[in-house]
């Protein structure tokens, strides 16, 4: 059989239902050399079931579901996006909270924040839109500005 000493992992499962020897692309490669632990594998495989056909392993796929990524989003815009609200006092009230309990449990603070974030300013998972959001920022930070300048002539 093998002419090695080492021991190898098993590159071929049998099937037994479906009457197939499955394994790698790569492996079936590797055993069409005609040579080697591979080879043996294979060959020692279809002599004990001469009547399994072969087969290759589908790889898994990954999700197609784009990841989100929210390039931008700190603490210091999530704590700008939160200033901006009717209701300020109370999420931020809320958020440090939230934040607090991440450190105090050793949490990674960031990522728990985020999803604390995102469930409370997009609970329908559609996505929370940076521009939109950096858009209402400024323009509160401008109406704060013009309302600074009107009360001060």
């Amino acid at each position: 059989m093998t002419t090695s000493k080492t021991a190898y992992a098993a590159r071929f499962t049998l099937d037994f239902f479906g009457k197939k020897i499955v394994g790698t692309k790569a492996s079936f490669d590797k055993a069409k050399k005609g040579i080697g632990p591979i080879y043996e594998e294979l060959v020692a495989k279809m002599s004990a079931h001469p009547d399994f056909a072969l087969e290759i392993k589908e790889p898994k796929r990954k999700s197609n579901k784009a990841k989100c990524t929210y390039d931008g989003m700190d603490f210091a815009f999530i704590e700008e996006y939160i200033s901006i609200q009717a209701n300020a006092a109370q999420i931020m009230s809320e958020y440090l909270a939230v934040r607090a309990f991440a450190k105090e449990q050793k949490m990674s603070v960031y990522p728990f924040v985020k999803k604390w974030f995102l469930g409370e300013f997009d609970p329908d998972r559609e996505g929370f839109d940076m521009a939109e959001a950096e858009k209402e920022i400024s323009d509160a930070k401008i109406a704060a500005a013009v309302m600074n300048a009107a009360t001060a002539a």
